[in-house]
């Protein structure tokens, strides 16, 4: 992620581009706060996949605890932070994801394709990985229990707002991907800190006496240890070292003007542009240094005869870092108009964000959406004021992520996949989930109006000579001549065609109620797209509105639960609603009945662990957060009961999994959020990976499981 090879060039360069902040413990309560603006994202994959095992189905009571530690760790030398969270990939990044969701199939391959006492270990759950679905949730979960201030981005990548939410709070931003530092050429920021170089210092060891009258002491700089960059230290009262690298200072190391490094990152290359290949050769300093001079030369010496414009900088500086001995003018003129728009991508987010409102998040008096919402490519749709306000609140707390893209872009919705075994039918592409998933689409879109893409001129002009061809044909028929008086029922059938023909232009005009998803497809490794067409939104009031009684009432109904369903407790109702969708998923892709349906003993042992999840997180607040997890020679994680990964157990962790994700965008679509009892995101988040300890080892998980 970011400019390639930046990350490489910082390290090799630190010396003359690194200044490093440090903050002990003893010194918190002397020096003002400092605030920290975090890429969420970057801490979460770096954290859970450092500490807990992946493939387990989701340890998020760990991963929770975890969190909570590092917060109070970072406050205990002085630094609050403040996390934000992407929004809705943009379109450009289509077919980045598309690869990204690739690899992932690849991944699940290659784990069903390993022998199980291998991938149960920890040394065989190392490179390629797949980070648990839930694993946000359960981040965002330990960040409210702490009143940590998060922001979650309603569209795009959070690099913008992280640079812009650093400089308006005068504090540093941490994160891995390093367009941080080009963004930061637009705006005054103290500095950008790489994740990956962030250190402990561990206090030195106390003197101990022998009892001989000497003291055994560490002399010079060997008084403290150092070990790689972990993000929770090891031992209590432990210094943090922050390397921080500033725009202002890379553009002096490359003597550019400041304003040229997003152009000199879209050269290099980053997640929207190739860059220059053929400036590849030898290593990546030298790269990136022989680019900047090119760039610098150029823009020293404009040409005499013509006014340099920014394209015209840019198509010279790709001529003089092309080596072929020949140029094809087409292939250069795509260079520089990928590297241009690659440019703008740094182009800094404005103060206002309504037009996305309500998933902007937004309650507050600047918010213009709270007194004229922008209106929905949906003509004719009054907006639903109460609606929006409710959705702001839930985005506002993180409780929306799943269905935020859905409204934003319908045109590509991408269905995240679980760790299923690619040989076999793909969970989510069922009929049951599908329903669900439609189900929660409609909802939206009834209170909201889906941000349909608009008809192309393309289409519109193809409708608009259907309809005057058919107004032609309708001109030239041929009347009966012993009808009765002609001229009057000739006049009728020319309004009724007439009629007819404008009701075909407009339904032609209107936007097609097609939302489009990605998933792997049927029982192969590929990622492809399939509609879903929506019917006509009823007049019935947004159900995000009805009283919690009726929202229940329609989601159980929207995943086919039985009448007994509710008289379970409200927290259980989500687990019997996604055993179901199991087990009727499982009968409709085996028809036969042979290997794939559900046993009754499987079923009562997820059931026993979503109980027994459900007993053991509504403790974990008033415990310590200490290491909650073993720590081998190596530093990864290990657990006593950890089972062996066979393809059984797996493949029915993860329908399960794929189940809860479906049952929890439905959820979100009503506003069945955590804090109304209808979400049951804790024990969701831990389900999984009880589970797979009680499908694997056979306990019998009761109230008093821990």
């Amino acid at each position: 992620m970011g400019v390639r090879g930046l990350q490489t060039f910082l390290k090799e360069n630190r010396q003359s581009l690194c200044r490093s902040l440090v903050l002990g413990p003893e010194e918190a309560n002397t020096r003002p706060v400092l605030p920290l603006v975090v890429d969420a994202w970057g801490i979460i994959y770096q954290l859970y996949l450092d500490a807990l095992p992946w493939a387990s189905g989701g340890e998020y009571r760990q991963f929770y605890r975890l969190v909570r530690r590092l917060v109070r760790e970072w406050r205990a030398v002085g630094i609050e932070p403040v996390f934000v969270f992407d929004g809705a990939s943009p379109p450009e990044k289509h077919i980045t994801l598309l690869g990204r969701m690739q690899q992932g199939v690849e991944t699940a391959r290659l784990f069903y394709t390993t022998r199980p006492e291998s991938r149960s270990s920890p040394s065989g759950q190392r490179g390629q990985s797949l980070l648990p679905p839930f694993t946000s949730q359960a981040f965002g979960t330990a960040l409210a229990s702490l009143g940590v201030e998060t922001h979650y981005v309603p569209r795009g990548e959070a690099d913008g707002e992280c640079v812009v939410l650093a400089a308006s709070i005068g504090g540093y931003i941490l994160g891995k991907d390093t367009d941080f530092l080009i963004l930061g050429s637009g705006a005054e920021t103290k500095g950008y800190i790489p994740l990956d170089i962030v250190e402990w210092v561990e206090p030195a060891p106390s003197a101990e006496s022998n009892g001989s009258g000497f003291t055994t002491v560490s002399g010079g700089k060997k008084a403290r240890a150092r070990f790689a960059s972990r993000l929770l230290p090891r031992s209590p009262g432990a210094t943090l070292i922050l390397p921080t690298f500033t725009s202002a200072a890379l553009a002096r190391r490359l003597r550019l003007p400041i304003n040229m490094l997003p152009l000199l990152a879209s050269l290099v290359g980053n997640d929207y542009s190739a860059g220059m290949a053929a400036a590849g050769a030898g290593k990546v300093s030298d790269r990136i240094d022989r680019i900047a001079r090119t760039l610098r030369e150029t823009h020293a010496r404009p040409r005499s005869h013509t006014a340099d414009t920014a394209y015209e900088l840019v198509a010279r500086v790709v001529r003089k870092l092309h080596t072929g001995a020949h140029v094809d003018a087409r292939g250069l003129a795509e260079t520089v108009e990928a590297i241009v728009n690659a440019t703008i991508q740094y182009v800094l987010p404005g103060p206002v964000c309504c037009e996305v409102y309500p998933f902007c998040g937004e309650l507050d008096d600047r918010c213009a959406a709270q007194v004229s919402r922008v209106a929905t490519p949906v003509e004719g749709e009054s907006p639903k004021t109460g609606a929006a306000q409710a959705y702001a609140a839930a985005q506002k707390r993180g409780h929306l992520n799943l269905v935020t893209h859905a409204w934003l872009h319908p045109d590509r919705v991408y269905l995240w996949g679980v760790l299923e075994n690619p040989s076999g039918p793909s969970a989510r592409a069922g009929g049951i989930p599908t329903a669900a998933r439609c189900a929660a689409y409609t909802i939206v879109d009834a209170a909201l109006g889906m941000r349909w893409p608009a008809v192309s001129e393309t289409e519109l002009d193809a409708a608009k000579q259907d309809s005057e061809a058919a107004e032609l044909l309708g001109e030239l028929s041929i009347k009966s001549p012993d009808e009765g008086n002609e001229g009057d029922q000739g006049d009728a059938q020319d309004n009724e065609a007439e009629a007819a023909v404008a009701e075909e232009a407009e339904a032609a005009a209107a936007p097609r109620r097609v939302v489009t998803e990605y998933l792997r497809q049927g029982s192969s490794t590929r990622v492809g797209a399939r509609e879903l067409e929506l019917p006509s939104p009823q007049d019935d009031g947004p159900l995000c509105l009805a009283p919690l009684d009726k929202r229940l009432a329609v989601y159980r109904d929207a995943l086919g639960a039985s009448p007994a369903t509710s008289a379970l407790p409200t927290p259980l109702q989500p687990v019997a609603c996604a055993l179901r969708m199991c087990v009727l998923s499982a009968a409709e892709s085996d028809p036969a009945g042979l290997a794939g349906r559900w046993r009754r003993t499987e079923l009562e042992a997820i059931a026993r662990a979503a109980i027994g999840c459900m007993q053991g997180w509504g403790k974990d607040e008033d415990e310590d957060d200490g290491v909650s997890v073993k720590s081998s020679a190596d530093g990864s994680a290990v657990d006593d009961n950890y089972p062996v990964l066979t393809n059984r157990n797996a493949e029915l962790v993860s329908q399960f999994q794929a189940a809860l994700l479906d049952t929890l965008m439905l959820a979100q679509a009503l506003l069945l959020t955590p804090v109304q009892g209808g979400g049951g995101r804790r024990w969701a988040t831990d389900t999984p990976h009880a589970a797979r300890v009680c499908l694997g080892l056979g306990i019998a998980l009761g109230a008093g499981w821990r």
